[in-house]
C-alpha cells in the first residue's frame, strides 16, 4: 500500500477517533477502552504493522492487574499496546496538546505527569494508586522519562515504582522492539527533533514494519525501589538485542 492511500485511510480514521472522543462520555469506562482498543488495532492494519508476542504473553492478556514497566521507542508504542489491552498509561503531559491523540489519552483515562515539575510526583503516584483500586486495570509507565534510539534502553527513572510497592502490585516487564524485513531498524523511533507527521511519515513509507514484544514474568516489588528500577531496566534491555 503506498503513503498517499494510507494517508488517505489514516485520515478518515482520525476522524473516527474524534467522533469517539467526543461521545465518549454516554458509554461506561469499558466500553470506550474497548472502542480505543479496536481503534488501536485498526490503525496498525492500516499502517501494516505487524505484531509478535514473545516470552509470557498470558502474563499481559490475562485479568490481572499490574504495574506494566516498558521501554519506550515511539509515539507508536501506545497504540502497539493498547491493541493488545486496554490499560492506562502514564503519560508525559505534552501529550494532552497532542491533535487527536491527547484527546484518545484523556479519553482512556491516561495519567499525565510534568516531568520538569519533581514536586507532582506524589500526586501522580496518588492518582496511580487510586486507578489500580477504583478501576481494576493495569498501567504502564515509561520510565525512561524519553523515547530512545531503539536500539538501547535508556537509565530507568525509579520514582514511579513506588505505585507498585504503596498499591501492592506485581509488576511486569515489557521489551518493544521493531524490525523491517527480518532487520532491526529505527524507522519508527520518535526523538531528537523528529516531528510528529515526520515520524509518521516514515513509518508509513514502509510496508515491511513488525514490532516484537516480549513479555516477562510478574515481579513481586520486594526490593528497594532503586534496586528493582535497575533490575527492570536491564531485564528489558536484554531482550532488545
Amino acid at each position: 500500500m503506498n503513503f498517499s492511500f494510507k494517508f488517505i485511510l489514516i485520515t478518515f480514521h482520525l476522524v473516527l477517533a474524534f467522533f469517539i472522543c467526543t461521545t465518549a462520555i454516554f458509554f461506561p469506562k469499558k466500553i470506550v477502552g474497548l472502542l480505543v482498543q479496536h481503534w488501536a488495532k485498526r490503525l496498525l492494519q492500516i499502517l501494516r504493522i505487524k505484531i509478535t508476542l514473545t516470552g509470557n504473553p498470558l502474563g499481559l492478556l490475562n485479568k490481572e492487574t499490574y504495574l506494566v514497566v516498558s521501554n519506550h521507542i515511539s509515539w507508536l508504542d501506545i497504540p502497539v499496546i493498547f491493541s493488545l489491552k486496554p490499560i492506562t498509561f502514564v503519560s508525559t503531559s505534552d501529550i494532552k496538546t497532542w491533535p487527536i491523540i491527547g484527546m484518545l489519552a484523556k479519553v482512556t483515562g491516561a495519567i499525565f505527569i510534568d516531568r520538569k515539575r519533581k514536586s507532582t510526583l506524589p500526586i501522580v503516584i496518588q492518582t496511580m494508586n487510586e486507578k489500580f483500586k477504583v478501576d481494576k486495570q493495569s498501567l504502564c509507565i515509561f520510565p525512561e522519562g524519553s523515547t530512545s534510539n531503539g536500539y538501547e534502553v535508556l537509565p530507568f527513572k525509579s520514582n514511579l515504582f513506588q505505585s507498585a510497592f504503596q498499591s501492592n502490585k506485581f509488576i511486569l516487564p515489557l521489551s518493544i522492539k521493531y524490525k523491517e524485513n527480518n532487520t532491526f531498524t529505527n524507522r519508527a523511533s520518535f526523538h531528537g527533533s523528529t516531528t510528529l507527521f515526520q515520524s509518521f511519515k516514515k513509518i508509513a513509507g514502509s510496508n515491511q514494519i513488525e514490532v516484537i514484544i516480549n513479555i516477562g514474568h510478574p515481579v513481586k516489588p520486594a526490593q528497594s525501589r532503586k534496586d528493582l528500577s535497575l533490575k527492570m531496566q536491564k531485564a528489558i534491555a536484554i531482550k532488545i538485542k
